[in-house]
């Protein structure tokens, strides 16, 4: 091949390493065209397919990855105030906004460099397993994607599954349902080996075998979609729950606007007319309460003595709108517990609070700040303490598991919480921080895996949107729109017993690392085993016999 030919073949798979990453980029929110996953990974296995070196096909992976991320990763620059409840000079906002926009920038951009070498690696893996080996594709590329540029990025990256392929999946009801097996890993494989299969109709149309290995990806996914629907007409529930999610989109507020404890006087209203519809369970955001409640006493270490109130006086107040209803009521709002601030969802009922939960993932750059990044990060000042254990609440109605805001994104928050116990599960947060309501929508399609996950109903409550009532099989049985002020009614059950992905986690991935390395001991010694019999037949047919020396014969 010339130079010429061979300029323009490289720039050919770029141009299709490129494609594949804007395809995949628009499967999600803000564009949220999810049937481009199943086809958006082609472009780039034919670009793999025609690569004639390792180093080209990690370097077409890692341009694929770039611009995936770029996209993928770009709605959470909008983060446009992370900083609580604060008062200060609009002199001093600004210069706080303005070093927000250029961290939130620099997160933004070095964030898609960075992973965008786990698509380099897959790239590489995959291209090497199979550049001798075509029917191997669709053992290799499947497992090596959840194995790299899902699990080996998310550990990188604090462990949220933020642009995992299977999120996706979210709106197809019988797909999804494979999440109670696996977690989100058997979804992301699925929509590899679609792409597999798509590809190898395109290449090998017109060669013997292809079509065998479509049809055993096609019968997969029929067996997937028919699993999930026998799946979804199970039932294991409890008796109702009548439920009401409060959601409550409000942008500015004022000194007035704050009840004796720092709670909303706008909360007292909605609680009233969930009451009125004889609500047993009521869940309320976070950040809807100025200030910070003490749960033992101790003085916060980040708000002033003035905004720090007892719990003794949320225990009047709340008793005294709950009295004689026998509901339970559960909010966000900053506590303060043996002199740490904790992001909290705390539970009320008229006799008092029953229990809370203290955020253990939390975001960082903003709730916390990693080792190193403190001059830079959104806060300044550490904000939080990670929360311990699943810290499940016992209420009347059921065992609460909690989990808040971006929490919704790490799996084994939920898993954990219903593995040790919990019959329900309950989130509130606040998307509202991010200008972009791309976000609010990730995390949507996110909260109705973790129900399929972790087998039990959710009740979300966002402070702007979206706000739900999910059952344990991802359907909204109720789901507000983003920036209004409602009062979702709708009904929940108490649930036992443990999918297998509660039992078993992340099974899925180890699998794949197991299945990869076997494959690739026997790549390695097939390799040594050819090269060996090259080297033994060179070696017999290096040149012309010659007779042995020896005395010669009288």
């Amino acid at each position: 091949m010339g130079k010429a030919a061979a300029g323009s073949s490289l720039l050919s798979s770029i141009w299709l390493a490129l494609l594949s990453g804007a395809l995949i980029g628009l499967a999600f929110p803000p564009a949220d065209l999810k049937p481009l996953a199943w086809i958006g990974l082609v472009p780039l296995l034919a670009a793999l397919t025609s690569s004639t070196s390792l180093r080209r096909s990690a370097l077409l992976g890692y341009l694929a990855g770039l611009v995936f991320f770029l996209i993928n990763l770009h709605p959470l620059v909008s983060a446009h105030s992370w900083t609580g409840w604060a008062a200060e000079p609009a002199a001093v906002f600004a210069r706080r906004m303005s070093r927000q926009v250029i961290f939130m920038n620099l997160i933004w951009t070095s964030f898609a460099v960075w992973c965008a070498t786990f698509w380099a690696a897959w790239a590489l893996v995959t291209h090497w397993l199979t550049r001798r080996r075509h029917g191997w594709l669709v053992l290799v590329a499947p497992a090596a994607w959840i194995l790299l540029p899902e699990w080996t990025r998310s550990q990188t990256t604090f462990g949220f599954t933020w642009g995992f392929l299977g999120n996706a999946t979210a709106d197809v009801p019988v797909i999804r349902q494979a999440a109670a097996l696996g977690g989100i890993w058997p979804l992301s494989a699925l929509i590899v080996a679609v792409n597999v299969a798509l590809f190898e109709i395109w290449r090998q149309r017109e060669r013997p075998g292809w079509a065998r290995r479509v049809a055993a990806i096609t019968a997969l996914v029929v067996a997937v979609g028919i699993g999930g629907t026998v799946y979804m007409e199970t039932s294991r529930s409890g008796p109702e729950i009548p439920t009401a999610v409060v959601q409550h989109a409000k942008e500015n507020y004022n000194t007035s606007d704050f009840s004796e404890t720092g709670l909303d006087r706008g909360y007292f209203l909605y609680i009233r007319k969930a009451l009125s519809e004889k609500a047993k369970l009521i869940m309320l955001p976070e950040s809807i309460a100025v200030g910070a409640t003490s749960l033992d006493g101790t003085p916060s270490n980040a708000k002033p003595a003035e905004w720090t109130f007892p719990l003794a006086r949320w225990n009047t107040q709340l008793g005294q709108v709950l009295q004689g209803s026998g509901a339970v009521l559960v909010l966000g709002v900053d506590t303060v517990e043996a002199g740490e601030d904790h992001n909290t969802l705390v539970a009320w009922t008229e006799q008092g609070a029953l229990g809370w939960y203290h955020k253990r993932r939390l975001v960082p750059f903003s709730e916390y700040n990693p080792g190193g990044w403190g001059p830079l990060a959104i806060r300044g000042k550490s904000q939080y303490a990670f929360g311990r254990g699943s810290q499940l609440i016992r209420t009347p109605v059921a065992v609460l598991g909690g989990f808040i805001c971006q929490e919704v994104l790490v799996p084994w928050v939920t898993r954990a919480s219903v593995r040790d116990g919990a019959t329900l599960l309950v989130t509130g947060g606040n998307d509202g921080v991010f200008g972009d309501p791309a976000v609010a929508r990730v995390h949507a399609d996110a909260a109705q895996l973790r129900a399929v996950e972790s087998g039990r109903y959710i009740a979300r409550a966002m402070k702007t949107g979206i706000s739900s009532i999910i059952d344990p099989h991802g359907r909204e049985l109720v789901r507000s729109r983003s920036a209004e002020s409602v009062v979702l009614p709708g009904s929940l059950r108490a649930r036992e017993g443990l999918t297998p992905y509660v039992r078993y986690g992340d099974w899925m991935v180890w699998l794949a690392a197991g299945w990869l390395l076997s494959l690739m001991a026997v790549h390695f010694t097939t390799t040594v085993g050819v090269s060996y019999n090259k080297i033994s037949n060179q070696t017999i047919s290096g040149g012309p016999m010659r007779p042995a020396r020896g005395p010669s014969a009288r």
